[in-house]
C-alpha cells in the first residue's frame, strides 16, 4: 500500500469515528434533555404536594384528609421513577460510547515521517559566477 493509500485510508477511518461519535454526543445531549424536562416536571409535582399540603393545613385538614395528598405525592413518585428509569438509560448509552482500552483512532494511526526539504542553494553563486554585488 503506497503513502498516499495510507493516508487516504487514515483520513476515512477518522472521517468515521468523528460521524459516529458526534452522533453518540447527539443521543446523550438529547437524553440529557429529557432529563432536564422530567427533573423540571419532578419540581412541578413537588409544588402542588406542597401547594396541597398548604391548603390542607391553613383549613386545619391536614391530618384528617390524606385522599388529596395520595394523588399528588403519588405524581411525584411517579416522575421520580421516570427519572430514574432516565438516568439509567443515559449511563447505559455513556458505558457504550466509552472506547474500548486501545479502540481509539490514535491508537491505530501510523506515524508519519515528514522529510525535511534539501537545504536552499545559493542563487547568488550560480546565477551570476563571480560577479561581485552592488551596494
Amino acid at each position: 500500500m503506497g503513502f498516499l493509500d495510507k493516508i487516504k485510508q487514515q483520513a476515512t477511518d477518522v472521517a468515521s469515528t468523528v460521524v459516529e461519535k458526534t452522533q453518540e454526543t447527539a443521543k446523550t445531549g438529547q437524553l440529557q434533555m429529557q432529563l432536564r424536562n422530567l427533573r423540571n416536571e419532578e419540581k412541578e409535582a413537588f409544588e402542588a404536594l406542597g401547594r396541597a399540603a398548604h391548603r390542607l393545613h391553613r383549613e386545619s385538614r391536614l391530618g384528617e384528609d390524606s385522599s388529596e395528598l395520595d394523588a399528588a405525592a403519588g405524581a411525584v413518585a411517579d416522575v421520580q421513577s421516570r427519572i430514574s428509569d432516565k438516568e439509567a438509560e443515559i449511563a447505559a448509552v455513556k458505558e457504550e460510547e466509552a472506547p474500548a482500552s486501545g479502540d481509539t483512532v490514535e491508537s491505530s494511526a501510523e506515524e508519519v515521517v515528514d522529510t525535511p526539504p534539501p537545504p536552499p542553494t545559493d542563487t547568488n553563486a550560480t546565477a551570476g559566477g563571480d560577479r561581485p554585488t552592488a551596494l
